[in-house]
């Protein structure tokens, strides 16, 4: 049978160099034709729809050399503010997925000619893929905060960002600078770390810093308003990672005044935190990073780890070693865990030193008479090695050089005893050679959340890597889907692609936990990028779109169900 041919469009007109918000904005109206049974694919994969032509990709000239050649779109900043069309299908999209994936992450990493230097300082990318009924519909958008907005209409950084200062003038200019620092103006509200669906329905872009908290429009990616909290608790930072679901946001809000945590919890429909309780810090100076937490059904796990923040750094005009942080093993480590009815603290143990981004979940085990016991937190943990915050600088995910420079990472697993006892231990909790030692950006099943469960979806490793290899040689990163129960892992590779963080989604009705699909954005080797979707439960791959050109790195996503 003949190959299906694609109508063209317009070649892509790449953005202006200042990133303005004026860059061109292309959309087509969708063409489509009957299913094709061609299978020309390698994958095995058919052309099931064809909608909007993508522009062609350009050749992007190497910093070095100058001469054209592909690389690696991951660690790129994106081509132009936004872009929304139809995308052709390779494979089926199951019917029964029809709402929004989001994703959000650090996407812009300059401003003019001055380049940033960490992953995390990048301005936020949102990308949306709207399924409906076997068709997917692609866009992407910058967030419009206003550090965003400064640094477009003033060329040059304005905010305080992961690791990057405003330059100052003169000395006098530096003391304001600190002045406002102290009082939260000159932070960033840059929301490039994750997305979530509040129980009423609103859609919020989030990072580390409270004043970074963003609404958008899930369908159009309008930044609408500062998501403003009515409550008068203060507090600059919080975790960048809450617990969301329909009936409630749980937070974390570090004190770094008198060392210690405050929980707070905040219903659908209100702006308002209300205080649940409250940890101190067993040790250290201040309390220590508090990127995400899990939650069990009845508790809330509050993590003290000896990575720990440091005013010191945060003052400083340039970064430090662990940048707003300082490592302090003297000071050790420990797992809180706290009442969510009553705010009282059950158990408070120290357990080996640990470092971690991402917690996967948590499960409350019980005794054969119902009793609990314990409580089980996994997480994505770097065997207490701070180097995966150097690892994760520009200048090392751009280079590559062919040695294993990935810092090794486990599925971490916290047993935390109910009994009194004063230790909990932490324990791999599968071989770490299924997942090539590197672990991270892991999503489950929604739907069991808090409970004792078998699957997580996560990025691994195939040695060597540079987490990861932004070059095209022959290095592999995975996806993988993690069996808790038979300790083994399924792994999905493309040779020289990076993934993103594979979000589940469950099918509608499903009685299975790994019953539903997982989807991932890839930076192909040659410059290009696509959606993924895998079936959940034989992780294999079922369909494919490719974007119409790569797209930079990105982190955390949420999934808008259709109305």
């Amino acid at each position: 049978m003949a190959s299906l041919t694609i109508p063209s469009i317009p070649k892509y007109v790449p953005p202006s160099t200042t990133h303005k918000s004026e860059d061109v904005f292309l959309k087509k109206p969708s063409i489509f034709y009957k299913k094709s049974k061609n299978n020309n694919s390698k994958r095995g994969l058919v052309v099931t729809n064809v909608a909007t032509a993508p522009p062609a990709t350009s050749w992007i000239e190497t910093e070095t050399t100058g001469s054209k050649e592909r690389k690696l779109a991951a660690w790129t900043s994106i081509r132009q503010e936004r872009w929304e069309g139809e995308l052709v299908v390779e494979g089926e999209i199951p019917l029964w997925l029809n709402g929004t994936y989001l994703r959000n992450g650090p996407g812009l990493w300059h401003i003019g000619d001055y380049q940033f230097r960490h992953l995390f300082d990048g301005y936020a990318t949102l990308v949306r893929l709207h399924f409906e009924n076997g068709r997917l519909i692609f866009g992407h958008r910058q967030i419009e905060s206003n550090a965003y907005k400064a640094a477009m209409k003033n060329k040059k950084l304005c905010y305080r960002e992961f690791s990057e200062v405003p330059k100052t003038d003169n000395f006098l200019a530096y003391v304001g600078e600190l002045a406002s620092l102290l009082s939260g103006q000159s932070l960033t509200d840059n929301a490039n770390t994750g997305v979530v669906k509040l129980g009423d329905g609103r859609v919020v872009c989030l990072t580390e810093t409270i004043k970074g908290s963003i609404e958008i429009d899930p369908d159009t990616l309008d930044t609408l308003r500062t998501f403003e909290y009515t409550d008068s608790l203060g507090f600059l930072i919080h975790s960048a990672h809450p617990i969301v679901t329909d009936t409630e946001f749980l937070t974390l809000l570090p004190d770094l005044i008198k060392p210690g945590y405050w929980v707070a919890r905040m219903d659908p429909g209100t702006n308002e935190r209300k205080l649940i309780g409250r940890v101190d810090c067993r040790g250290g100076p201040s309390p220590g990073w508090v990127h995400s937490f899990p939650v069990t059904q009845h508790y809330i796990i509050v993590p003290e780890m000896p990575l720990r923040y440091c005013a010191q750094n945060l003052l400083k005009a340039e970064p430090t070693p662990l940048y707003k942080f300082e490592w302090h093993p003297e000071s050790k480590g420990y797992m809180h865990v706290m009442c969510k009815a009553s705010g009282n603290i059950v158990a408070s143990v120290e357990v080996p030193l640990y470092v971690t981004f991402h917690f996967i979940n948590a499960y409350e085990e019980r005794d054969e008479d119902g009793r609990v016991t314990a409580v089980i937190a996994d997480c994505c943990e770097h065997y207490a090695d701070t180097s995966i915050l150097e690892r994760l600088r520009l200048k090392h995910l751009r280079s590559f050089n062919g040695q294993d420079v990935l810092p090794d990472a486990r599925v971490g697993r916290f047993i935390i005893p109910l009994d009194g006892s004063p230790y909990g231990k932490l324990e791999a909790a599968l071989d770490p050679n299924e997942h090539g030692r590197g672990m991270d950006m892991c999503s489950i099943n929604p739907n069991f959340l808090g409970k004792n469960y078998r699957y997580a979806y996560a990025c691994g490793a195939r040695r060597p890597c540079n987490f990861p290899n932004t070059l095209t040689k022959s290095r592999l990163k995975m996806i993988l889907q993690l069996d808790f129960v038979k300790k083994k892992a399924k792994n999905w590779y493309d040779e020289g692609a990076v993934p993103s963080e594979p979000f589940f989604v469950a099918r509608p009705g499903a009685t299975e936990e790994d019953d539903g699909v997982a989807i991932s954005m890839i930076s192909d080797k040659n410059g290009d990028g696509y959606a993924l979707l895998l079936d959940g439960s034989t992780f294999e791959e079922i369909a494919r779109a490719k974007f119409p050109y790569g797209l930079p790195y990105g982190l955390h996503g949420c999934w808008v169900p259709k109305k």
